[in-house]
């Protein structure tokens, strides 16, 4: 066993900078996984200042002054931020109201499943079938009302929250305007050499910069052809679904099989097994596959892709841990990963 252990030690952690970036990586997993709650509003500034900060420096390549970048970057966040309280209202009235109808919704399902049962009667009994929706109204009773709140709970914890509305802009105003100032501070803490650090994390910005840039433009587009078919359709609860499908690209695969339920089931509710039904459906399937298939080649480049399997894994994994932002930073973190992976250095043969 002590053998083994330096066998591994030897091969891993041969030098100065391969112990602090290891410690450094402990350090910092502790830190989220035991303190997340607290830290959250300081990692959500980070990774907004992380954006505005790549804005910056977009506008200063088309030589505008520092100042007037910084400017134009702060007054955008600052007009978005806004927006959201006047957004959150509607959200949080929608899913109060989908949530008091939800016993309705799910007993026009049964009702299309009765109908269905009894046009092919070989195919089901007339025992099992009042088990079967007993069993299928409660599940779905269950699953969606605790989805839908949760959200509702993020929605209020994250953004009513009169702590979350003062420190996020604050922070992010100083970790935009004082970048220069802080980044000493941490590189003080860094070894002296640092080449392991500066390749993982020179990979890592321009792929975290493009993949959550690219992320949140899909979600706005992907928000905006729903609402714009939605709302064509009459659909109900047309806000609340079509931000729901927007927010399903986040969750690679298991995302667009879950929402679509609710999608279906309002459709059911409203129409039945009608023609309006079956162009919600047409109209839910193109969009589904114009994202996958034009949206995310376009926004996303080869370099961000990663095995299915290690994408299941990471979405598990970090969702498991640490819920809505661990889904959302679930690829970002797999990269990162990877980067660690095949950026760690090699010991040199004897």
């Amino acid at each position: 066993m002590l053998d083994l252990l330096k066998k591994l030690i030897d091969r891993f952690f041969f030098n100065e900078e391969t112990v602090y970036f290891a410690i450094f990586l402990l350090v910092s997993f502790l830190l989220l996984f035991y303190f997340g709650g607290i830290l959250l509003p300081i990692l959500i500034s980070l990774v907004i200042a992380f954006l505005l900060n790549g804005l910056v420096q977009a506008l200063e390549n088309l030589r505008f002054p520092r100042w007037l970048s910084l400017t134009t970057s702060l007054l955008v966040f600052f007009a978005l931020y806004t927006s959201l309280f006047l957004i959150l209202p509607i959200i949080g009235s929608q899913i109060n109201s989908f949530i008091q109808t939800l016993p309705n919704i799910v007993e026009s399902l049964q009702d299309v499943l009765s109908n269905l049962a009894s046009s092919y009667p070989e195919y089901f009994s007339e025992d099992e079938l009042p088990n079967l929706f007993a069993n299928l109204g409660s599940q779905l009773n269950n699953l969606l009302a605790q989805a839908l709140g949760q959200i509702a709970g993020t929605i209020s914890f994250a953004f009513s929250a009169l702590i979350y509305a003062i420190l996020i802009p604050l922070m992010v105003f100083f970790f935009v305007k004082d970048k220069e100032t802080l980044l000493p501070l941490i590189s003080f803490f860094a070894p002296e050499q640092k080449g392991l650090m500066d390749s993982i994390f020179n990979e890592m910005n321009d792929q975290l910069y493009n993949y959550v840039t690219g992320k949140l433009i899909e979600i706005f587009i992907v928000t905006s052809v729903s609402f714009l078919a939605f709302s064509f359709l009459g659909l109900p609860y047309t806000f609340l679904l079509a931000l729901l499908v927007g927010l399903s690209v986040m969750i690679p695969f298991f995302g667009a099989i879950l929402v679509t339920v609710p999608v279906l089931l309002v459709g059911l509710y409203e129409w039945g097994i009608s023609t309006e039904f079956w162009w919600l459906l047409g109209l839910y399937l193109i969009i589904q596959a114009l994202d996958g298939n034009v949206l995310v080649p376009l926004l996303f480049s080869a370099r961000n892709k990663l095995h299915p399997v290690v994408i299941v894994i990471a979405v598990l994994f970090f969702g498991g841990i640490w819920g809505f932002w661990g889904l959302f930073f679930a690829i970002p973190l797999a990269t990162f990963v990877k980067a660690i992976i095949n950026s760690w250095p090699k010991p040199l043969p004897e």
